[in-house]
């Protein structure tokens, strides 16, 4: 799928993302694949970074994107405070260390979608396209 055919798809309506990855690559990647004149990826390198940023957002956020395996605070551990503080978005966990257990954890909390890293460009727009129908 070429990007101008994913942007032209889209709702007309800004998506407010924020991509939680301790790695700046993947960050960037994650802001570069979905980032557009429709779309507004911000980017939290940590769990305390990202809260920090949902708490202080002007417009809430629709979609965090959120590794699993970071330094203090895991995927799993942001999520839960998510739904402590009744985040109203959806959420998706990258990840290419997910046992049993969290995967579990995981679905418990409600998150919406489970994604393996590395990850397909055109899943993870077509899985960031059925959340925003979802709505």
């Amino acid at each position: 799928m070429r990007p101008a055919d994913y942007y032209s798809r889209r709702k007309r309506r800004l998506l407010n993302i924020l991509a939680v990855e301790d790695e700046a690559a993947v960050a960037q990647l994650l802001a570069l694949v979905l980032g557009g004149p429709n779309c507004k990826v911000a980017i939290a390198n940590n769990s305390e970074k990202a809260l920090a940023k949902i708490a202080a957002a002007k417009e809430p956020f629709d979609v965090v994107i959120t590794d699993h395996r970071m330094p203090r605070v895991s995927g799993l551990e942001l999520v839960r405070e998510l739904r402590a503080r009744k985040f109203g978005g959806k959420v998706v966990v990258l990840s290419a260390h997910l046992g049993e257990n969290n995967i579990k954890a995981y679905h418990e909390l409600g998150v919406n979608m489970l994604i393996s890293k590395p990850f397909d460009v055109n899943e993870l727009r077509r899985t960031i396209d059925a959340l925003e129908t979802e709505s």
